[in-house]
């Protein structure tokens, strides 16, 4: 009886320290886990002055503002797999990232950050899978595509611009002039605080909204005077115009 008894006793002693060691382990991985997310710090250089913007991401978010300084800013989470190159000739600033291995995988972290002297600028660029965010900076013969990101532009105007992405949502606030372009497959699309602008929007399967009115499939609107155009197609999104 002893026996069995202090056999008992071992076992019991045996699972708790190899519950406290599992505890400690544990715990040490979620520390490193919580080490491995900490953002990296966002690079800072000033460069040239520039009057377009030429992008070609990968991974990458982009943000493009009106600041008092002509500079960039970076954050990139695998160095080892991932290089910004940028530059800027003949007033372009060329913006490129550079991917070195074929398996690698984006992180929501990356970004880079655009600032900007100039009230108006040409864009241009093609990204995969970052959203671009573009806020009090005048657009005229711009052209942006995104795969699956999404698309923002506050406080703007856009003057002959085409924004395009295929699975994110896109959302302008602004004024408009010439010939404009908002265009997704499964996103939805959003216009606030325009006015002076013929409007085209179509969708196959989401909702129109234009004020206070709801309409399916397409419809045509003059908001205004007929000073500018705006058409907004989405395959299987809703659109809000206001």
């Amino acid at each position: 009886m002893k026996k069995g008894f202090i056999i008992l006793i071992i076992f019991i002693l045996v699972c708790i320290a190899g519950g406290s060691f599992l505890a400690i382990h544990l715990i040490r991985n979620i520390e490193v886990n919580e080490t491995a997310i900490v953002k990296e710090p966002l690079n800072h250089e000033g460069i040239e002055n520039f009057t377009s913007v030429n992008l070609d991401l990968t991974s990458m978010d982009v943000k493009i503002e009106k600041s008092s300084e002509n500079a960039i800013s970076y954050r990139l989470q695998d160095v080892k797999k991932q290089k910004l190159d940028y530059s800027v000739d003949d007033g372009v600033l060329t913006v490129k990232e550079i991917i070195s291995d074929k398996h690698f995988i984006g992180h929501d972290d990356n970004e880079v950050i655009i600032y900007t002297t100039n009230d108006s600028l040409l864009v241009s660029g093609n990204l995969v899978a970052g959203d671009v965010e573009i806020q009090n900076v005048a657009l005229k013969d711009s052209r942006v595509t995104s795969v699956s990101g999404d698309i923002s532009i506050e406080n703007g105007i856009l003057n002959n611009c085409t924004f395009v992405t295929t699975s994110g949502d896109i959302e302008f606030a602004g004024q408009l002039a010439g010939d404009n372009a908002l265009e997704t497959t499964s996103g939805d699309l959003s216009a606030e605080d325009i006015n002076n602008v013929s409007i085209t929007a179509s969708t196959t399967s989401g909702d129109i909204e234009i004020g206070e009115e709801e309409f399916t499939g397409s419809v045509t609107r003059v908001l205004g005077t007929n000073n500018a155009t705006l058409t907004l197609n989405t395959t299987s999104g809703d659109i809000e115009i206001n």
